[in-house]
């Protein structure tokens, strides 16, 4: 497994890939909110939108993308019985298993 500490490689890693370039935008946008690959940020979609001048929709849809694609982990977070949770997003390397996250 390679060993990275930070989001410039993590972005120079993905861009290299043939993702769709929404998808880039998208991860790029992500990274304006996170500290650093492996650790956990929580923008929220609307939040991604006015970052890309996507749509919602545009914007989930490239979310599962990266996600399905190893670049983003992804899970829910919020109260115990809310019924209206957040996606925590944490930026990684395909090859990076992390208990408890997609």
């Amino acid at each position: 497994m390679r060993d990275f500490q930070n989001l410039t490689e993590w972005r120079r890693e993905f861009s290299r890939c043939h993702l769709p370039s929404s998808t880039n935008l998208v991860l790029h946008a992500v990274s304006l909110f996170a500290e650093e690959v492996g650790e956990v940020c929580s923008p929220s979609v609307r939040d991604l939108a006015r970052h890309t001048n996507l749509s919602m929709p545009i914007v989930i849809k490239h979310l599962r993308h990266a996600e399905r694609g190893g670049w983003l982990g992804v899970r829910k977070y919020g109260p115990l019985g809310e019924k209206l949770k957040r996606n925590e997003y944490m930026p990684k390397f395909p090859e990076m298993e992390v208990e408890g996250w997609a």
